[in-house]
């Protein structure tokens, strides 16, 4: 659907997203990584949280690049998962 679509519209007022998924915002390096590493000072949960919000605006970009890429969807869409 094009951005200036006149069915835009009609199709965002029966939207009903319930399930939009997984969270994982501030858990990646979490799930990602041996549990000896957290908690074992202060300067490498620092570090950890750091490294957590660079791969989560990684995959953000990603997302992006498979949105554009897509000769099907809108450029501007943003309601995937």
């Amino acid at each position: 659907m094009t951005k200036n679509s006149i069915y835009k519209a009609a199709f965002l007022r029966r939207e009903n997203r319930l399930n939009t998924g997984y969270n994982y915002k501030n858990d990646i390096i979490k799930n990602t990584t041996s549990s000896q590493l957290h908690g074992i000072n202060e300067t490498m949960d620092i570090f950890l949280k750091n490294v957590n919000d660079v791969m989560y605006e990684n995959i953000e970009a990603v997302k992006q690049i498979k949105i554009f890429a897509n000769p099907a969807l809108d450029k501007y869409e943003n309601k995937l998962n």
